[in-house]
């Protein structure tokens, strides 16, 4: 594991609890889910020297607070700005990302357009010889939108291997278990008849994610199908579906100070 992915993530997750009590808004469960793999695309994936960064694109747009927190872990903004201005009356920070706030590259939150995007700009960069990748990620209840399957047959028609679609298999979306409401198990075969190079890793593991999510996939595009766990990190929220709903009370703040801080001493 990248020490500094394994600081970014904790910090990360920090803040994004802290914002959610600061403003008393829901989805925290959704946003916990994939702090590590943001941790790692942005602590050792999306960096390169001397040139722009690699694209990431939140499709999963209601993950939002994840993706401010891990901006402000990587310098980007301040970890006590996006605390003070998440979903609050006069804050810049709304509740899905939206375009123009510095990082972030897409207006993201009506599930399924992350993809079709990322396949433009995936596109446009293999056009202007740019050498730069795209990074689209998107939830598994988000795969039963048809528009992402669209674009996933585009992409591996098109031989995008400059472009990964991040898929946050965490089990659970907002009506109940996704094997519940469309089951679309087994994704990886699935994914690999419409031409692309699809992986499978542990959502929460490091360095599996920075193994899967580093080498891209030469004529291919790549699908990494990260398995985590909702509210990661939070022993009460884990695999709990009510979490992409809840929100939390300043009654809770002593328990999260608590996991938090056990937590930070292992990391």
């Amino acid at each position: 594991m990248s020490a500094l992915s394994a600081q970014r993530a904790e910090a990360a997750r920090r803040t994004v609890l802290d914002a959610a009590l600061a403003a008393g808004t829901c989805h925290i469960g959704s946003a916990l889910s994939i702090v590590d793999v943001l941790a790692v695309l942005y602590a050792d994936v999306l960096p390169r020297a001397g040139a722009e960064p690699h694209r990431f694109l939140l499709s999963k747009g209601h993950a939002a607070t994840a993706l401010y927190a891990t901006l402000a872990a990587a310098g980007v903004m301040d970890a006590g700005e996006v605390v003070a201005g998440y979903c609050a009356d006069g804050g810049h920070l709304a509740g899905h990302p939206e375009r123009g706030v510095p990082g972030v590259e897409m207006t993201g939150g009506s599930l399924g357009h992350g993809p079709a995007i990322a396949v433009g700009t995936a596109l446009a960069d293999r056009h202007a010889a740019a050498g730069r990748r795209t990074f689209c990620l998107v939830g598994d209840g988000e795969l039963n939108e048809g528009s992402v399957w669209e674009a996933i047959a585009l992409a591996g028609h098109l031989g995008l291997g400059d472009l990964t679609l991040v898929v946050d298999a965490n089990g659970l979306q907002g009506l109940g278990p996704t094997a519940d409401v469309v089951d679309l198990e087994p994704l990886l075969p699935k994914l690999s008849s419409f031409g692309w190079d699809a992986r499978e890793v542990g959502g929460h593991d490091h360095d599996a994610l920075a193994s899967a999510l580093g080498a891209p996939g030469s004529d291919r595009p790549v699908a990494v199908v990260a398995r985590t766990t909702k509210g990661h990190g939070i022993s009460f929220m884990e695999n709990e579906l009510m979490w992409h709903y809840k929100s939390l009370k300043a009654a809770d703040r002593p328990r999260i100070e608590a996991e938090l801080a056990a937590r930070e001493g292992v990391a």
